[in-house]
């Protein structure tokens, strides 16, 4: 079999517990489709020799929300590993919210958070005013790690109840 890139020689450790083994792994169209003791011909060669092959990382709590409108590779978080991250913690998040009470969400995150208002103002291109409305607008921004979203009860509040929120 032909694989796109053929990592060889490497320690993998799967995530589920069992010992770390030597094995080499394929991929094809961006995904793994052989682990183990394979060979066979790739388009590009990737000796893992002396080194760990792991699955990715999830970060469960982040607070990317705002940050992913002007990181596309999640920084930090993916300098560390991770492939996989969960915005929307503490319950803050930038939607539900319309464009027009962007400002009440954004000194949300301010103060709790710790994000620069000015960062948001300039990094935040609003487009959406529900919550799926904003997952679509993340599907759409260039991303080098996959991301999930929790709905923030603080903007939830802020969407329904405004500045009293």
């Amino acid at each position: 079999m032909g694989y796109d890139v053929l990592i060889k020689n490497g320690t993998l450790i799967d995530g589920t517990g069992s010992p770390p083994r030597s094995g080499n792994i394929g991929v094809c169209d961006g995904q793994i489709v052989a682990i183990g003791d394979i060979d066979g011909l790739a388009t590009r060669f990737i000796d893992a020799d002396g080194a760990i092959v792991a699955p990715g990382f999830i970060d469960p709590h982040t607070h990317y929300d705002a940050q992913i409108c002007w990181d596309p590779l999640g920084t930090c978080s993916s300098y560390h590993g991770v492939t996989s991250v969960v915005m929307g913690n503490c319950g803050f998040t930038l939607a539900p919210c319309k464009q027009e009470d962007a400002d009440l969400v954004f000194r949300n995150l301010e103060r709790a958070e710790d994000l620069s208002r000015d960062a948001m103002l300039q990094g935040v291109d609003w487009s959406w005013e529900t919550f799926p409305q904003y997952l679509d607008a993340v599907d759409n921004l260039p991303k080098g790690i996959n991301y999930a979203g929790y709905i923030g009860h603080s903007a939830l509040r802020t969407y329904t109840m405004g500045e009293h929120a």
